[in-house]
């Protein structure tokens, strides 16, 4: 079965909607090359299963050049139509694009979005002789040049063998203002995931906060995940990597162990939403541990991680190690380091005793207060006050 070009965004990720759609079009058996006009990192990100093509100025460019070659007369044609409606950098895309997609012999186009994405798919259907779809969602029909220019939108319209909306409201629209003919629109209503409501519902929700470093324990807490029997969890990551030999990916990590149903990335975070993921959370757990050099001397080491002491004024139970500075904070729960089975036997603690976890909470909070508070600054004011005059 020959593949669908479907085209989109990758300028902050894919939208959420956009990646459940992939999902659901993977299931049905709908082979897809996945086209995308640029790809940043973002919290929906293409599978690593997925063909990807992504807009290439150097591949633009030799392609318009092969184009005035071979296919002057519409290449200058494509290129008048750019020019004279400002889109030139969509036909360099479509450019870009076209060379693999020509070799793969797509069966269709589909944009995601009626926007300006949709020039792109206009000059491939022109350069390829495919039919043509678009998903209408809203915003593509209150754009300024629908109103301004209501002939070279209806162009592009008109191009598409069939537009996909997401309401009666806008297919209404899409046929009276945009003169597309009602048979040949389609109303698709968007989903929620309901089908997925499962993995939060009643789930004890395991927090860890933490650079992606090897001393933070990630790795021994995926392990430790991966071999529990139970499904009644899942644990929010927020962290990320930095610019350090010692960073890891743990997003990868967790591919690489086919455990993505388990946890949730949440990446960098901070401030009011970072106290609400606190706030949210059940436990939090950092099994964090002694990075050696190859001769076995110590490389790296925590102080008293903070993330733990913040989670503690939370009011949460925590799971640590016993490593450096720690126990002088955390009395309850401490394993071994880098003991998988020790992690395990206390994550399954936790989880088994619910009951436990406002006691546990309160105690740490009552620790944090006594041995733990902003008081302690005192000690740095009282040094600097010996030598002031």
């Amino acid at each position: 079965m020959n593949e669908v070009a479907y085209i989109t965004s990758g300028k902050i990720g894919l939208h959420r909607f956009t990646y459940n759609e992939l999902l659901e079009l993977e299931k049905l058996g709908i082979p897809f090359i996945l086209c995308l006009t640029q790809l940043k990192n973002g919290p929906w990100m293409p599978e690593d299963r997925w063909k990807v093509l992504t807009a290439s100025k150097v591949q633009a460019i030799k392609e318009s050049s092969l184009l005035f070659i071979h296919r002057r007369q519409l290449a200058l044609e494509l290129y008048h139509h750019a020019k004279e409606n400002n889109v030139v950098k969509y036909l360099m895309m479509a450019l870009s694009m076209y060379p693999a997609l020509k070799a793969k012999k797509i069966s269709s186009l589909h944009c995601q979005m009626g926007d300006k994405k949709l020039y792109i798919g206009f000059y491939l259907k022109r350069l390829l002789g495919v039919p043509l779809t678009a998903t209408i969602h809203a915003h593509e029909l209150y754009q300024r040049s629908v109103y301004d220019k209501p002939q070279e939108i209806r162009q592009l319209f008109s191009a598409c063998d069939e537009v996909i909306t997401i309401s009666d409201f806008n297919a209404k629209l899409i046929s009276e203002n945009l003169g597309v003919a009602p048979s040949r629109i389609k109303v698709m209503r968007l989903f929620a995931e309901i089908d997925y409501l499962h993995k939060v519902i009643d789930k004890a929700k395991i927090l860890i906060v933490a650079n992606w470093a090897e001393k933070k324990g990630f790795r021994v807490l995926i392990d430790a995940v991966k071999g529990m029997k139970r499904n009644d969890f899942v644990v929010w990551v927020v962290g990320g990597t930095y610019f350090s030999d010692n960073s890891i990916d743990v997003e990868q990590i967790v591919k690489d162990n086919q455990i993505e149903e388990r946890f949730a990335i949440l990446g960098r975070i901070g401030g009011v939403t970072l106290d609400i993921v606190f706030s949210s959370c059940d436990i939090f757990c950092l099994p964090s541990y002694t990075e050696l050099y190859s001769d076995g001397k110590p490389a790296e080491r925590e102080g008293i991680p903070v993330a733990l002491m913040e989670a503690m004024a939370w009011g949460k139970p925590v799971i640590t190690t016993r490593h450096a500075g720690i126990p002088e904070l955390v009395d309850q729960i401490l394993v071994e380091e880098r003991s998988v089975e020790q992690l395990q036997e206390a994550l399954n603690y936790m989880l088994d005793n619910r009951d436990k976890w406002a006691e546990m909470g309160k105690a740490n909070q009552s620790k944090l207060a006594e041995k733990f508070s902003k008081d302690n600054v005192r000690i740095l004011g009282d040094t600097f006050r010996q030598w002031q005059k």
